[in-house]
């Protein structure tokens, strides 16, 4: 399994397309938008510091998933197939890639913070900021397995197409792009049952030098879950059909 983990890490670390989907994108968007509510407050927050994590987690999910979905292209290529008659389970296959994918996390949460840093003068403790890292880090796991879902069960040609459509539809009603404080009351309740949203909570509350609450661990738990099984589920199946 350690072999197979540095053979993906090697692969992951020479795609540029990451740096500019997740780190490039974010920490852009920050620089000119960041200002226009700087005097409010979001989720407890400043503003730019809400937006910061919002943004910050918004360039997570995307390098998140765009890792999974692109097992789709191995797939066409007969690399899964290979995998499958190795000794390595589907378990620890499925494992490093949702572990490499959420290491995607922390450029873009590193780059969006230096950006907020320099713009706002956004000065948390150090300590904030490790647990704004490590919770973001930790906290895009449902994403990788989801874009592993994605990946393996539907076909490069379309995998690419529904993980936008995802990546999408949840980055805006999970408020990362715009505050879900904005929301009519309906749709916060929504947002509130996205794993997106309380995702970015673990960083809001972080930020805030308070520990994660029961209500985003559940939630977050429950999608990884599901999100689990659905990835297993689709790679056993992929590969059984070559």
């Amino acid at each position: 399994m350690r072999a197979y983990l540095r053979f993906e890490l090697r692969r992951l670390v020479r795609d540029p397309r990451l740096l500019f989907f997740s780190v490039i994108g974010p920490v852009v968007t920050y620089v000119i938008f960041s200002g226009w509510s700087a005097g409010d407050r979001l989720e407890g927050l400043a503003a730019p510091v809400a937006v910061m994590i919002g943004l910050a987690g918004y360039g997570a999910v995307a390098g998140v998933l765009m890792v999974g979905s692109a097992v789709s292209q191995e797939r066409a290529s007969g690399w899964l197939h290979q995998l499958r008659v190795t000794p390595l389970p589907a378990r620890e296959v499925v494992a490093v890639k949702a572990f490499l994918g959420s290491l995607t996390a922390i450029p873009p949460v590193i780059a969006v913070g230096a950006a907020a840093a320099v713009q706002h003068h956004i000065d948390l403790p150090y300590g904030r900021w490790a647990a704004l890292v490590l919770l973001m880090w930790i906290g895009t796991v449902p994403f990788a397995l989801l874009g592993l879902a994605i990946g393996y069960g539907l076909s490069p040609q379309i995998a690419t197409s529904v993980t936008f459509l995802v990546f999408l539809t949840l980055s805006v009603l999970g408020g990362l792009l715009a505050p879900a404080t904005y929301f009519p009351g309906w749709l916060r309740g929504l947002a509130h049952a996205l794993p997106t949203y309380r995702y970015a909570e673990l960083g809001w509350r972080s930020a805030a030098g308070q520990l994660p609450g029961g209500a985003e661990l559940a939630v977050l738990g429950a999608w990884t879950a599901g999100f689990a099984v659905v990835a297993a589920w689709a790679y056993r199946r992929s590969t059984a059909r070559r």
